[in-house]
């Protein structure tokens, strides 16, 4: 191990990684859209908690590690404010997610399960983002990025450093503050709740794969890229590299092929390995409608659920919190659509019944 580059070590954290955030997911159904629609359609905050309890051990094992100089998050940190995209491509991605069943991390546990669904969705994830990224959608991506951006002159965009930037402010107070507050209220939430507590896979859940955040930037710390869980651009690099136009080899890259192998593993030791195909003709293209829109919508936003919702929230990221906010948002009007029978009457179900 020790004759191993910095490159190399992060890479097979990666495959481990994701094998852990895989297994896990798929033991204990651990989704952000599931714990949304368990809310409003059964009054059970138990998937949600999970979420937001790995939300909140991801927040304070990373800004602990960066406190004591083992990681460095500044590093991806901008020095502006990309307000715009990060809010219209949450709202894109949550609407996606609720089309598809689920986000991109939730489409790799059900292709390792078995799903050719799920393939296809990942596909079409990928293919959407590379368009998006450097395709015909590229000037798009492009125009939003100059439009919805704010130059901070000060510091970057962490909460944080933000108010730290203030004569009568301390960075350091500030971030132990925002942690406390934020973090703490998160945990106390989910653990006050005794149903909670007593789900060993919704706990159990909660606390593997928010320790898997800051593992995610201890593993990069020391490459040239550091990175944490992020499941949308990572896709198109897998797929370049499927196709031999990029090496594999990356922290990324190799989580997205670790998640599916480590629900594999369980369902296979669980025998819940089956084959899964779109059940009618709406279904098929609901699911394309929908990957398309977490591939544009993660592309432009940064991240998905795991990339600018858990592992950015952990960087305390005014864009992280924006994106967050419509992504959640976006799963609502989602799962009001399918009620609601329309795009404007899901629009407004939402705001006037919300959760």
């Amino acid at each position: 191990m020790e004759n191993l580059s910095p490159g190399t070590l992060a890479a097979l954290s990666g495959l481990g990684i994701g094998a852990v955030v895989g297994a896990t997911a798929f033991w204990s159904n651990f989704c952000a859209l599931g714990g949304v629609a368990d809310i409003l359609f059964a009054k059970d905050w138990r998937r949600m908690r999970a979420w937001m309890l790995a939300a909140g051990v991801a927040l304070l094992g990373t800004q602990t590690l960066d406190a004591r100089g083992f990681i460095h998050v500044d590093r991806v940190l901008a020095p502006y404010l990309l307000w715009l995209p990060t809010a219209l491509g949450g709202l894109c991605f949550g609407f996606g997610m609720s089309l598809a069943g689920g986000c991109v991390n939730r489409a790799l546990v059900r292709v390792g399960a078995g799903s050719l669904k799920s393939l296809v969705t990942v596909l079409v994830v990928g293919l959407t983002a590379a368009v998006t990224m450097t395709g015909v959608v590229a000037p798009l991506n492009a125009s939003l990025a100059r439009i919805g951006r704010i130059d901070l002159f000060v510091a970057p965009e962490g909460l944080h450093r933000l108010f730290g930037a203030l004569p009568w402010f301390d960075s350091e107070v500030v971030r132990w503050a925002l942690t406390v507050i934020i973090a703490g209220g998160l945990i106390i939430f989910c653990l006050k709740d005794a149903w909670f507590r007593g789900s060993r896979e919704h706990l159990g859940s909660g606390l593997i794969i928010g320790l898997m955040i800051p593992a995610a930037w201890l593993a990069t710390d020391e490459t040239p890229h550091q990175a944490a869980l992020n499941f949308a651009a990572p896709v198109v690099d897998l797929l370049l590299a499927a196709t031999a136009m990029r090496e594999a080899s990356g922290f990324a890259v190799m989580t997205v092929i670790g998640v599916p192998l480590g629900a594999f593993v369980v369902a296979a030791l669980t025998r819940n390995l089956a084959l899964e195909t779109f059940t009618d003709r709406e279904d098929l293209p609901r699911n394309l409608v929908g990957a398309a829109l977490m591939g544009f919508g993660g592309t432009i936003a940064l991240g998905c659920t795991f990339g600018q919702g858990l592992s950015g929230l952990s960087t305390l990221s005014i864009s992280a919190m924006i994106a967050t906010a419509g992504i959640l948002f976006g799963c609502l009007w989602g799962i009001r659509y399918f009620e609601a029978g329309g795009i404007w009457a899901g629009l407004k179900l939402a705001f006037s019944r919300g959760a």
